[in-house]
This record gives C-alpha cells, sequence and structure tokens, in this order.
C-alpha cells in the first residue's frame, strides 16, 4: 500500500493530509492506462504485510481481488467499489 503524506492548504492555515482513498483510486486508474493484453496485479499492504491483490483485466473492464486473509476473490465492474473495499480491508488491520 502506498501511504501519501502530502499536505494542502485549504482556506487560511488549514492543512489537510491526503486522501487514502484517493492513493488508491489512483493506482487502481494507472492499472487501466497499464493495461495491455495481459493483466494487471498489483499487491497491497499494511505495515510491509501483503493484505490483497488486485488484477485488472482489460478485454472485461473488470477487476478482480483476492483478500489474503479471509480468502476471499470479489469481481468488480465499478472502480469506486473495488476502492472501497480495499479501503475498508487496509484501514480496519
Amino acid at each position: 500500500m502506498v501511504k501519501l503524506e502530502c499536505q494542502f492548504e485549504i482556506g487560511k492555515g488549514i492543512l489537510m493530509e491526503e486522501s487514502q482513498l484517493i492513493g488508491i483510486i489512483n493506482r487502481l486508474k494507472a492499472m487501466q492506462e497499464d493495461a495491455g493484453d495481459e493483466p494487471q496485479p498489483r499487491r497491497f499492504e499494511v505495515n510491509g504485510v501483503e493484505q490483497a491483490q488486485v488484477t485488472y483485466h482489460s478485454e472485461t473492464k473488470t477487476y478482480t481481488l483476492d483478500e489474503y486473509q479471509g480468502k476471499e476473490h470479489f469481481e468488480f465492474d465499478n472502480i469506486d467499489l473495488v476502492a472501497i473495499e480495499l479501503f475498508e480491508l487496509l484501514t480496519n488491520n
């Protein structure tokens, strides 16, 4: 998992950390953009421990999510839904 440490200014003197959800969505979008003939897998981890693997399938425009601990397999055709599932998985540990 990539944790973003960026901050930006909102209004006068208020700083806010960038959303972890935006980082997840950016990785998922990069998978779509890099898609060739082969599926595009990415691993997501927390504190160096792999939690899940997501694969983008360009031919069907779908994502598969394999959670390691729960040994569950999901398929998504919506980037928001896979991002939310990943966010919940990565922040609940």
